[in-house]
């Protein structure tokens, strides 16, 4: 973390984590139990920065810390779990910046996605497994300045019971990016959610040229007649996911841009995966969220359309439903 607007003390930071200043402990008790408490961190200094250690905790790793981390300052979080849970996470004044998954930095999301694209290189080149962590370990540094290491011995500790409550979350990735349709298609009735996630997803197939593909017109196959093995929803279209992710990558290793033609086929091959019957996580509704990435100026058109199927849903089943007696 590192203050740009006015220095910051300690005492601040334990504020801004959601504690007080007297929670602050300067000789940690070793026979407490971290586990205990719903966040634990070591503060340490580096000239004007600051470097925040938690050992087994997330709390960094959430938006919410981080807005209130990067309040007139930077902050980079580097996050990961036994499971291979990871992220590496960029703000500034507030604001989340580019936040990606070390073991898959083709894919990044934020405000900027693309501002760390040369620090992230060295990331992109560390594919084996062991070596991403110290990888994306060398991108903090490399964006910092400041090298990352243990707390020293004499870093105070902070204990809090709770922490940040967490902000306002839509059900899915849709309601993130357009609230208002996220809604509108949750209100619908279920058939005409269905019917809707078919039109767009079968634009995103003429769009981009995929109908050529054998596997694409098996998965749209099954996607109409709702048929398959749930638990192999959309397994098919694994290595046509895997070679278009490749082919996202230039001469020079460099992933494409977003709406580049070769990231439009991926990003809507993934949308059919996400679509396809009996998924049950990601949300089905989220083969929505990057429509106006694939579809570019024919996006809007096609979600005037959208808006009048599910009015016309609306009012076909009201009209269907048991009138009151009178």
């Amino acid at each position: 973390m590192q203050p740009i607007a006015s220095p910051l003390t300690v005492e601040a930071i334990a504020e801004r984590l959601g504690g007080r200043a007297e929670d602050l402990e300067s000789e940690p008790d070793d026979d407490v139990d971290e586990a205990d408490y719903e966040g634990a961190f070591y503060i340490s200094h580096d000239g004007a920065s600051f470097i925040l250690y938690e050992d087994n905790g997330y709390q960094g790793n959430r938006p919410e810390v981080l807005r209130r981390l990067s309040d007139g300052a930077r902050a980079l979080s580097l996050f990961w779990n036994v499971n291979w849970t990871a992220r590496l996470t960029y703000a500034a004044y507030g604001t989340i910046v580019t936040a990606l998954d070390p073991k898959f930095p083709g894919e990044r999301w934020g405000k900027t996605p693309h501002v760390l694209d040369t620090e992230l290189t060295v990331l992109e080149a560390a594919a084996e497994p062991g070596e991403w962590q110290a990888a994306a370990m060398a991108v903090v540094e490399a964006v910092t300045g400041v090298r990352l290491d243990l707390p020293d011995a004499s870093a105070p500790r902070l204990l809090l019971e709770e922490t940040i409550p967490d902000d306002p979350r839509a059900p899915s990735a849709l309601g993130g990016v357009d609230p208002d349709l996220d809604v509108r298609l949750r209100l619908a009735p279920q058939p005409v959610q269905t019917a809707v996630i078919h039109r767009v997803v079968n634009a995103y197939v003429a769009a981009t040229g995929l109908a050529g593909e054998p596997m694409v017109r098996e998965a749209l196959d099954r996607l109409v007649t709702g048929g398959g093995d749930a638990r192999r929803a959309g397994a098919d279209l694994t290595p046509l996911l895997a070679r278009l992710m490749d082919d996202r990558r230039d001469e020079h290793g460099a992933v494409l841009a977003e709406d580049h033609p070769v990231s439009r086929r991926f990003w809507a091959a993934r949308a059919l995966d996400e679509a396809m019957p009996g998924r049950t996580w990601p949300d089905r509704l989220d083969a929505l969220v990057n429509a106006p990435t694939i579809l570019g100026d024919m996006w809007p058109a096609l979600r005037a359309q959208i808006k009048t199927m599910i009015a016309e849903g609306r009012s076909s089943a009201s009209t269907c439903a048991p009138q009151p007696f009178e």
